[in-house]
C-alpha cells in the first residue's frame, strides 16, 4: 500500500544563497560540488585521484593563506603596542581579511567563477599567521635583532599562543617555551588564558538568546570579562557576538543592547545554573566549512571565542551551583514523541474538529495517499527541535518562528510546506501559553507566526542568516 511521506524540494540553491543560509549542511554541499564544474577542471586538469587532487587545493589555499598573512605578521611585528593590545589587534587584523575574502569570494562568484578554489578557511589563515610569527620570532631572538623587531615579534607570539583553540594553539606554546629557555631577556607576557572568577549567564524572556561571560587573565594589566552571545533559534547554538569588556556590567549593557529591551526585560546574571547546557551552548573549534555569512566583527573573535571557551569548559569555574541554592532546577529534555502528543492534545483541545491536513490534499501520482495528521505533526518536530538541545523543545521567540518557517518554505514542495505552516500560529500560541509568557513577549511571538506586523520586529531576509543578531 502507498504510504503518505513528505515531498521535498528538488530545486538546487546556489552557492552564495547556500553560504547566506547559515546552514552548515548546505553550505557543504554548494562548495564540496563546485570543484568538480568547468573552472575546477581547467585549473586542476582532469584528476583520478581525489586525494592528490584535495592535497594541490589544499597546497592552493595554504598559499594564498600565506600571502594574506605576511602583511599581519610584518604590521603587528612592527608596531608598538602592549601584549594585550597586540592581541586584540591581531584578532581584528583576522576579521578584516576574512571578511574581505568573503567580499572578493562573493563578487568571483557573482561572475560565474570557483567560490572554493580560492577561498582558505579561517584556521588555515590563523595557521599561516602561526607559520610566519613563529619563524620571525626565531630569527629576531637568536639573531639579536634591535629590541624593538624582537618584542614585536614577541608580542605576537604571546597573542597566538592566547587566541588560538588547541590543539593548534601548542604550536605557539612550545614555541613561547624554547625561546624563554634561549634567552632571559625577552618581555614579561603571560600566555595563561584561564578564567580566574565564576562565569555568569542570563537567558531572555523566549528562552532562546543567551549571555555567557566570564573573566580571563590579560598578557598584562588587570582581567578582562569575555562575553559570548549565543542565539539558540537555529538548527545549532551559534556565538552572534563576542568580546573582551572591562567588567561584567559592560559585558551585560552590550548584550541587552544588542538583544533589545522586550526581550531582556528584568534579565541579570548569575552564576551558571546548568553547566551541562552551558557548556553545549559555547562555540566548538569550528572546520573547514564554518557557519557562513560571518560579519568582520563575528571573525574578528572566530578563534578567540572558541579558545576562551575550551578554557572555560575545563576549569571549574562554569558551574555555579553551589553558590545559587535558590535557583530553579534545570529545564528537562523533552522527546520527540512527548511535545508531539501534548501539541496535538492541546490543540484537540482549543482547536477541536480542525484537521490539519485538508480533504482537498493534492496528490502527485495515482494511488499516492495524503499525509496523515501524525505526518504533519512529526514534520513540524522535525523542524523545530534543535538534536543537542532537547530542553529548548518549548522555548519560543518571533526569530524561531521565523527560521522554522523558512525551513518549511525551503525544504518542502508548496502544498505539503502550506500544510506544516498552517500549523506554527497554533504552536505558538500552544508553547507561549505553556511557558508562561507575559503578555507583550508572548503576544509579539504570536502576532510574528500570524503574520501581523510587530514593532521592531522586522527580521525579513535575515531570518536566513543565523549568524545575523537579531532584537526581539
Amino acid at each position: 500500500m502507498p504510504v503518505s511521506k513528505p515531498r521535498k524540494k528538488k530545486k538546487s540553491q546556489s552557492a552564495a544563497r547556500a553560504r547566506q543560509s547559515g546552514n552548515p549542511a548546505n553550505r557543504t554541499a554548494g562548495q564540496e560540488a563546485a570543484p568538480w564544474g568547468q573552472s575546477a577542471r581547467s585549473l586542476w586538469g582532469e584528476s583520478a585521484n581525489f586525494g592528490e587532487y584535495r592535497r594541490r587545493l589544499d597546497r592552493h589555499r595554504m598559499d594564498l593563506a600565506a600571502c594574506d598573512a605576511e602583511p599581519i605578521v610584518t604590521g603587528l611585528v612592527a608596531a608598538d603596542g602592549l601584549a594585550s593590545w597586540t592581541e586584540d589587534e591581531l584578532c581584528r587584523r583576522l576579521g578584516r581579511t576574512l571578511s574581505g575574502q568573503d567580499a572578493a569570494s562573493d563578487a568571483r562568484r557573482e561572475s560565474g567563477a570557483a567560490e572554493i578554489l580560492d577561498t582558505y578557511s579561517p584556521d588555515q589563515l590563523l595557521d599561516a599567521v602561526t607559520d610566519a610569527t613563529v619563524q620571525a620570532a626565531f630569527q629576531a631572538v637568536t639573531a639579536a635583532d634591535e629590541p624593538q623587531s624582537r618584542n614585536g615579534a614577541w608580542r605576537l607570539l604571546l597573542a597566538l599562543a592566547r587566541i588560538t583553540p588547541h590543539p593548534a594553539a601548542q604550536v605557539a606554546i612550545k614555541t613561547v617555551t624554547d625561546l624563554r629557555e634561549r634567552t632571559a631577556s625577552l618581555p614579561d607576557g603571560s600566555i595563561a588564558a584561564a578564567p580566574t572568577g565564576t562565569a555568569l549567564w542570563c537567558r531572555d524572556a523566549y528562552g532562546t538568546r543567551f549571555a555567557v561571560t566570564a573573566p580571563f587573565a590579560a598578557a598584562d594589566g588587570p582581567d578582562r570579562w569575555y562575553l559570548w552571545d549565543i542565539d539558540a533559534c537555529g538548527s545549532d547554538a551559534l556565538t552572534v557576538g563576542a568580546g573582551y569588556f572591562p567588567d561584567a556590567d559592560q559585558a551585560l549593557e552590550s548584550w541587552l543592547a544588542a538583544v533589545g529591551p522586550v526581550a531582556t526585560s528584568g534579565c541579570r546574571l548569575e552564576p551558571v545554573s546548568d553547566p551541562h547546557l552551558a557548556a553545549r551552548l559555547l562555540p566548538d573549534p569550528a572546520g573547514f566549512f564554518h557557519p557562513g555569512g560571518e560579519s568582520e566583527g563575528q571573525y574578528a573573535e572566530f578563534h578567540r571565542c572558541r579558545r576562551l571557551a575550551q578554557e572555560l569548559r575545563r576549569s571549574d569555574f562554569l558551574d555555579g551551583r553551589t553558590a545559587t541554592a535558590g535557583t530553579p532546577a534545570p529545564a528537562q529534555p523533552t522527546g520527540k514523541d512527548a511535545w508531539i502528543a501534548e501539541f496535538a492534545a492541546w490543540r484537540a483541545e482549543f482547536r477541536p474538529g480542525r484537521n490539519a491536513v485538508p480533504d482537498d490534499f493534492p496528490l502527485e501520482e495515482e494511488g499516492e495517499e495524503p499525509p496523515t495528521e501524525d505526518d504533519i505533526y512529526r514534520e513540524l518536530a522535525d523542524g523545530w527541535f534543535i538534536s543537542e538541545f532537547p530542553e529548548l523543545a518549548h522555548a519560543c521567540s518571533p526569530h524561531r518562528i521565523a527560521l522554522l518557517a523558512a525551513h518549511i518554505r525551503d525544504f518542502y514542495t508548496s502544498d505539503f510546506a502550506l500544510v506544516v505552516l498552517s500549523l506554527v500560529p497554533d504552536l505558538a500560541a500552544w508553547l507561549t501559553e505553556r511557558s508562561g509568557l507575559s503578555a507583550e513577549v508572548g503576544g509579539r511571538t504570536r502576532a510574528y507566526a500570524d503574520g501581523t506586523a510587530v514593532p521592531d520586529v522586522d527580521l525579513g531576509y535575515r531570518a536566513h542568516s543565523l549568524l545575523t543578531p537579531i532584537r526581539e
